[in-house]
């Protein structure tokens, strides 16, 4: 099978953003990623606006020293802060996880109210309400909910989104939503899709039956066809096509191949130490 003419870079402060490079890569097997996951400065989310900018530019200039066609912002904690500085400043396209998560929601809510969890930083920045007032064209009223939920990405950092401890801190932060009539969530990190079935669960026990979640893999896969020229395959998914990606991580990991492999259901390739 050829090899396809882009090279895609994904950055996250972690394992997050392979929620992002499973749908994507699914979608276009045949084009080869880069992938980095800052584990030196995990998480983003409860970092300054400065912080978050400075290190987004640093991984933004590596990945295009690899001579990428395309960039994923695949945090929503920087994509919220630092994604529009990043585009001034760069040629080459660069898409975040925002724009495509609201617009999957607003298409899929059938009672207008969509409820939001995120980090601090995500939530705090407005950053999903800016984004819908922007492109709604209808001027139709929604009502959003969001909750900060600043322990997923740790739990999710330690392989513990399955577990008891995991429901139950789950809990202490969606009860919040008891009193709202949301019927779609939005996933405002990547990472929380490994926490998919436990947020089900819990939802569940709070009377939330048929609720919509929003991951924004495969928003962003319908983004990136037309900036890359390819249509999103249809056919079955062939594992030996991600022999063309890279994997790079910013510090000493015991269970990122790991954790990482056992989402996606497949072994990645070891991954690689740089310091930027």
């Amino acid at each position: 099978m050829a090899i396809g003419k882009s090279k895609i870079g994904i950055f996250d402060s972690g394992l997050g953003g392979l929620t992002v490079f499973k749908s994507v890569k699914q979608s276009f097997p045949n084009e080869s990623f880069i992938y980095l996951g800052d584990l030196a400065n995990l998480p983003y989310g409860d970092k300054s606006h400065e912080a978050i900018i400075n290190r987004s530019k640093k991984i933004v200039k590596f990945l295009i020293d690899q001579r990428v066609s395309l960039i994923i912002v695949a945090c929503n904690s920087a994509s919220s802060v630092a994604l529009d500085l990043l585009k001034k400043h760069t040629s080459i396209p660069i898409i975040g996880v925002i724009k495509p998560s609201i617009l999957e929601a607003i298409n899929s809510t059938k009672s207008n109210s969509i409820g939001i969890i995120g980090t601090h930083t995500t939530i705090n920045s407005k950053a999903y309400q800016q984004t819908l007032a922007q492109i709604n064209d209808s001027k139709t009223i929604y009502n959003i909910s969001s909750v900060s939920c600043p322990l997923f990405v740790p739990l999710i950092e330690e392989g513990w989104e399955d577990t008891n401890i995991a429901f139950e801190i789950s809990e202490k932060y969606l009860i919040q939503f008891k009193d709202f009539d949301i019927d779609t969530i939005i996933l405002a990190c990547t990472h929380y899709r490994f926490l998919f079935k436990t947020l089900h669960k819990v939802f569940n026990h709070l009377g939330f039956k048929n609720l919509h979640f929003v991951d924004c893999g495969e928003s962003i896969s319908n983004q990136i066809a037309p900036i890359i020229g390819t249509e999103p395959s249809t056919s079955t998914f062939d594992i030996s096509m991600i022999a063309h990606d890279s994997f790079y991580i910013t510090d000493t990991s015991y269970n990122f191949n790991a954790l990482g492999s056992k989402f996606l259901g497949y072994q990645i390739p070891e991954a690689q130490l740089i310091y930027l």
